[in-house]
């Protein structure tokens, strides 16, 4: 009888390690899918493939710089060895042409996020591998392709969904310890990081714990979606967080489950064209463990899910979306039945339209579209530390703004991205500057303005 009772206790132990897989659940989660009713406004774009990344990895993530005028697509780690998950890949993608071994990360990372700041001249790669080091944040600089690491997560996890707010602050939203299993790590806490200090902060918790979540970030706005929940259970369960600029907070409401039924670790990413915005998802595996080549949007602009965009070119999760601008997104790796896989491809898109009358947070639009070009006196002002930044735009367009010390030495950069026609809003935290005279600067193609404003503490 005491063997017998021996022999269960190994079985069960064995029967719990077999649970802690990387790549798939080994107990389905079934639930219901459905097909987003028909829209009255236009969404359509194209897949194309590009050249397979020289590493058939599952779990690696990627991200989109520009270089003296070269287009690269970067990949950062996944796999199964410590030489795969600290390895770096680049592709060329003027000529189509991978770089393998371009350079080596200071720490193993599967299941990372990949984040450019700065105009791309940097990237913070967020996450870790499992047991001893998780939670890490590496900050890679594109044009000497040398690393530093930098403060650790106060909550140390990796398989977050991370989005950047602004330069100054990245959001990491939940995460795990990359397994799948009833006893694998999963969080509810959301830390905002602060590139300019190093330091993190806590946010307001995700309404569950998860990682394995998709998503993305419009202005104030984060849309999330799936994920791996407590109980070792996928979810389809969407949220829709609003962020307070000022204090960082963020209010959580539920919105339409995904209509794909519970999903993980699909690639997603914020997609602007036109009038209209919205988070593209691609790829999952349903229920966790069936892959899939399924693409959705969720629709900002009617908030809602909108159909119209093609599958992508192979069904496989476990893999992340980078974006080149805001109407192309380019995915690589992942894995697909049994095996992991090395396709790399990007999605086009050619329309994207909705009347962007439903955007939430004070960074999006309002129902009533600008006649001209505005950039307006920052409120509060003075203030100590943070005062928002508002500007009108008469048409969608490429936006900067900087803010100078009385010198004209530049000593942030606020926003360096496209924004769509509307009304618009961007704090400016000044907690790391001194005292004295600030002009901020408007820049676009086609108008430029600067104001002044005064920091007083």
């Amino acid at each position: 009888m005491k063997f017998i009772c021996i022999l269960i206790t190994i079985l069960l132990s064995f029967s719990s390690i077999q649970a802690q897989n990387q790549d798939f659940d080994e107990n389905f989660t079934y639930g219901s899918y459905f097909t987003p009713e028909p829209s009255p406004y236009f969404l359509s774009g194209n897949w194309s493939l590009l050249s397979n990344s020289p590493n058939s990895v599952s779990r690696s993530c990627c991200a989109f710089v520009e270089i003296g005028g070269v287009p690269y697509l970067y990949q950062f780690g996944g796999g199964n060895s410590t030489t795969e998950l600290r390895r770096v890949a680049r592709l060329n993608l003027s000529n189509n042409t991978w770089q393998n071994n371009y350079s080596v990360m200071p720490y193993a990372v599967s299941s990372g996020t990949a984040i450019a700041v700065n105009g791309g001249a940097e990237i913070y790669v967020f996450g870790g591998n499992s047991p001893n080091g998780l939670g890490k944040t590496l900050k890679y600089n594109v044009v000497s392709n040398t690393w530093e690491t930098k403060a650790d997560m106060l909550t140390k996890i990796t398989d977050a969904l991370v989005v950047k707010h602004s330069e100054t602050n990245i959001i990491i939203i939940g995460g795990g310890d990359g397994f799948f299993g009833q006893n694998a790590l999963k969080t509810n806490k959301v830390q905002i990081y602060n590139t300019v200090s190093n330091t993190y902060s806590y946010s307001t918790d995700y309404p569950i714990q998860c990682a394995m979540h998709g998503g993305g970030l419009y202005r104030d706005s984060i849309i999330t979606a799936g994920g791996y929940t407590t109980g070792g259970v996928s979810v389809s369960n969407c949220y829709k967080g609003v962020i307070n600029p000022m204090n960082m907070s963020i209010t959580w409401s539920p919105i339409t489950n995904y209509p794909a039924g519970p999903i993980t670790r699909m690639a997603s990413y914020v997609a602007v064209k036109g009038t209209g915005v919205g988070v593209m998802f691609t790829g999952g595996a349903v229920g966790g463990s069936i892959p899939t080549a399924a693409t959705h949007f969720w629709n900002f602009c009617t908030q809602s899910w909108q159909p119209g965009l093609p599958d992508n070119t192979q069904a496989r999760s476990n893999y992340k979306a980078t974006g080149r601008g805001y109407d192309m997104v380019y995915t690589t790796g992942g894995y697909t039945t049994n095996t992991n896989s090395n396709r790399t491809e990007y999605l086009s898109f050619t329309h994207i339209e909705g009347p962007c009358m439903n955007m939430v947070g004070i960074n999006g639009n309002n129902n009533t579209i600008p006649h001209s070009f505005e950039l307006k006196q920052n409120y509060p002002n003075p203030f100590n530390p943070q005062t928002l930044i508002g500007f009108s735009l008469p048409k969608g367009t490429n936006v900067r703004i900087i803010v100078s010390d009385v010198s004209g030495k530049q000593v942030s950069e606020l926003a360096n991205s496209f924004y769509v026609s509307g009304n618009h809003a961007v704090n400016f935290n000044a907690s790391e500057l001194s005292s004295g005279i600030y002009f901020y600067t408007l820049i676009t193609n086609e108008f430029t303005e600067t104001r002044k404003m005064l920091l007083v503490k």
